[in-house]
């Protein structure tokens, strides 16, 4: 598989004001020396790896031997939602390397946990770490930012007149986020040649039939072997199935989407005769990351650093587990700098703030093209 980046896109600075990210860096270093750590996982994201497999395995236990409509429901719903955090705990730590430290073994890990979710984790992986993670919320140059045509994230988009109402519909929308990905966007994307910053070649032939294999594995998991190991129709199972999705991709859409697009995160748009990002790496990476619950331990285990996202796209190759101490850094380094970089609020006042977003991009965007064309 080859690709490149389509654009060379650099920001405009290295050193001013990165020097606040030296001390930042140098600081992390300093804590995990001090406690004789390293960047990977430790005993800490195994146990909590093998609680949620345990889990996993209960409640598929539960969906096999369902004796009423309502407990397979419920079944179903927490089978695929542990699943999903699992993947965002574990299967993202690998996804970047930093869960036992073997590549090999982090790559497997990453590929098995999005795999049995009906995920292929090759074109994401691609497209996660070599572009959203290097321009986030750089227009043209963040895959995160070409989601869907139905929902308007920017300027490059072609826009729909029923975008101004993208802020009521997106939640609708967004229960049928997994389902798309796993049965639509998977398969468009191995087609897609270039893909934001990202210009792809030939897909290997072992990619298309893991794909494929990863596509009826999911089914026969999902819905064959309950079906068989159950008494209740294939109508039934089926509806237990799609609920299940409704609600597991509520809560990723929203655990994504309000990382970086809120009202209170940056975009950048980039001139046309120039090729620079005009903030400085650091600075350009913390303004357009937001954390949310950030003191909250049950937010920093269910969301596996999701919820400490800043430290996550300064430190990717760090593990989650160390996320707390490494926020404490950040948040304690900007202000001893007199910076107002970092930004929080809680879960639901980011689904409050990133609807409030939709509103206002889409009528933003949709006055600029009126008023161009007058």
């Amino acid at each position: 598989m080859k690709f490149i980046e389509k654009k060379h896109l650099k920001f405009q600075s290295k050193d001013s004001p990165d020097h606040i990210f030296k001390q930042i860096k140098a600081k992390v270093d300093s804590y995990l020396a001090k406690n004789k750590l390293h960047k990977y996982g430790n005993i800490l994201i195994w146990l909590k790896f093998f609680v949620l497999v345990v889990f996993l395995g209960c409640a598929y236990y539960s969906l096999l031997h369902s004796s009423s409509f309502i407990q397979l429901v419920i079944s179903y719903i927490l089978f695929g939602w542990i699943f999903l955090v699992i993947g965002i705990n574990i299967g993202h730590d690998a996804a970047h390397g930093c869960v036992s430290g073997n590549k090999k073994l982090d790559n497997f890990i990453f590929q098995m946990i999005f795999g049995l979710q009906g995920l292929s984790g090759y074109i994401w992986q691609i497209r996660h770490n070599n572009s959203h993670h290097i321009f986030p919320n750089v227009e043209g140059s963040d895959t995160d930012m070409e989601i869907t045509k139905m929902i308007l994230l920017n300027s490059k988009q072609k826009i729909y007149s029923f975008h101004k109402y993208q802020h009521l519909y997106a939640p609708f929308l967004y229960m049928f986020f997994s389902l798309g990905w796993i049965f639509y966007d998977d398969f468009i994307l191995f087609f897609k040649k270039e893909q934001a910053n990202l210009k792809f070649g030939k897909i290997p032939v072992i990619e298309w039939l893991k794909l494929f294999l990863i596509k009826i594995t999911y089914l026969f998991t999902f819905l064959a072997i309950p079906f068989f190991s159950n008494s209740f129709s294939a109508l039934t199972i089926l509806s237990a199935f799609i609920i299940m999705h409704f609600t597991v991709s509520l809560f990723l859409t929203f655990t994504f989407f309000i990382s970086h697009h809120v009202m209170e995160v940056a975009y950048v748009k980039l001139a046309e005769k120039s090729e620079l990002v005009t903030d400085s790496w650091a600075s350009h990476q913390i303004t357009t990351t937001i954390d949310f619950n950030p003191e909250s331990r049950i937010a920093n285990f269910l969301f596996g650093g999701f919820n400490l996202h800043i430290a996550h796209h300064i430190f990717p190759d760090v593990s989650h587990i160390y996320y707390p101490a490494i926020t404490r850094i950040i948040r304690e380094t900007l202000e001893e700098n007199h910076v107002s970089w970092y930004k929080s609020f809680t879960f639901f006042k980011g689904i409050s703030s990133h609807l409030k977003h939709l509103k206002k991009t889409a009528r933003e965007i949709i006055y600029e093209k009126e008023l161009s064309l007058s």
